[in-house]
């Protein structure tokens, strides 16, 4: 392999690293970090933590929705229902404005199962836990 030949090939992977950095630095921040620096913090416990908001729930759960998109969304009379990798987020109405909810996915699927367990399951984990789980799972 030419030294030019080389050259090439390391130019072209440190390009696609820099791509990789600058994406991971500069796109997708995080929900957590977007509630932060949007709400008002009203109380946390470890990784739950309650966020207060003027505007009512649908707004703020819009406004949640388009600025970190979530895996998966669930609508109820009660709240506004957002799943991401690693949390939970629950907008619902608190006087005139809202109280905004994130728990990590173990606590938000305990503090949330009523509204969620029918859409999301049960937020034990893989199916192999339980009978009917798939080939030989709970045997």
């Amino acid at each position: 392999m030419s030294t030019r030949t080389k050259l090439f090939i390391a130019g072209g992977l440190g390009g696609v690293g820099l791509i990789v950095l600058l994406v991971a630095l500069l796109g997708g921040g995080s929900v957590r970090g977007h509630l932060a620096d949007t709400y008002q913090r009203v109380s946390s416990d470890g990784d739950s933590i309650v966020y207060t908001s003027n505007s009512r729930p649908k707004a703020v759960y819009e406004e949640i929705r388009a600025a970190v998109p979530p895996a998966d969304v669930q609508v109820d009379p009660q709240g506004y229902f957002m799943r991401y990798s690693d949390d939970i987020v629950a907008v619902t109405a608190n006087g005139n404005g809202s109280r905004i909810y994130i728990d990590d996915e173990r606590r938000g699927y305990a503090h949330w199962f009523p509204f969620v367990v029918g859409v999301w399951g049960t937020g034990s984990g893989s199916g192999e836990g339980i009978r009917g789980g798939g080939p030989g799972a709970g045997k």
